[in-house]
């Protein structure tokens, strides 16, 4: 397969069954959009992993994907959407483990407590980690860009009863994990509006 196709034409081939088509497109626009990443995270990992959810994100949408007008453009904007996604999930998280030690340090355990609470926030940004892609794509948008479910269905081309679905999931998985006695109570306490 010529490698000289324009990005339409190897949206329509992909699209009709050819997948090295979509192999080219990752080859022709990855390299540049991990220099976007790594310019703004400085972490490989995470922005390699930026990546690969991007094309994932092209890769979900096969079925409408000719409707891209400027494929170059949609792949930056979603890398650019997802690093600012990043940089909220890290402010929340520093936001409440800054709160929880305010709040710790004002009873007779707070070293202890605050270093409980660290612990479980830690734990929480792990478990979202961990969720699978759908699920904590739909909880992220959700909880971090605090959009509704009409715009998470807008934005990930599904439909809202299914953004409703990932969502349950999501929190079924985050509550089976942390409300076990003691860890639920104070992680219920810590992440109320993220997990109810």
């Amino acid at each position: 397969m010529p490698v000289e196709l324009s990005d339409s034409e190897l949206i329509l081939l992909w699209q009709n069954g050819e997948d090295h088509a979509f192999e080219v497109l990752y080859k022709r626009h990855a390299v540049r959009l991990l220099a976007t990443a790594l310019n703004k995270i400085r972490s490989r990992e995470i922005s390699e992993e930026i990546i690969q959810e991007t094309f994932l994100t092209l890769f979900t949408r096969k079925k409408t994907a000719n409707q891209i007008t400027n494929l170059s453009a949609f792949l930056y904007t979603t890398v650019k959407h997802k690093i600012i996604d990043h940089y909220r999930r890290e402010k929340l998280l520093k936001k409440y483990e800054e709160h929880s030690l305010y709040v710790f340090n004002e009873t007779d355990n707070s070293t202890l407590q605050a270093i409980e609470s660290r612990e479980l926030e830690q734990q929480l940004a792990f478990q979202v980690e961990k969720l699978p892609f759908r699920c904590r794509s739909v909880f992220t948008l959700s909880r971090s860009r605090h959009l509704s479910n009409k715009e998470i269905a807008a934005e990930l081309a599904i439909s809202e009863n299914t953004v409703e679905q990932h969502m349950r999931k999501a929190l079924r998985l985050l509550r089976n994990y942390f409300f076990d006695g003691k860890r639920g109570l104070i992680i219920l306490c810590t992440f109320a509006m993220w997990l109810l």
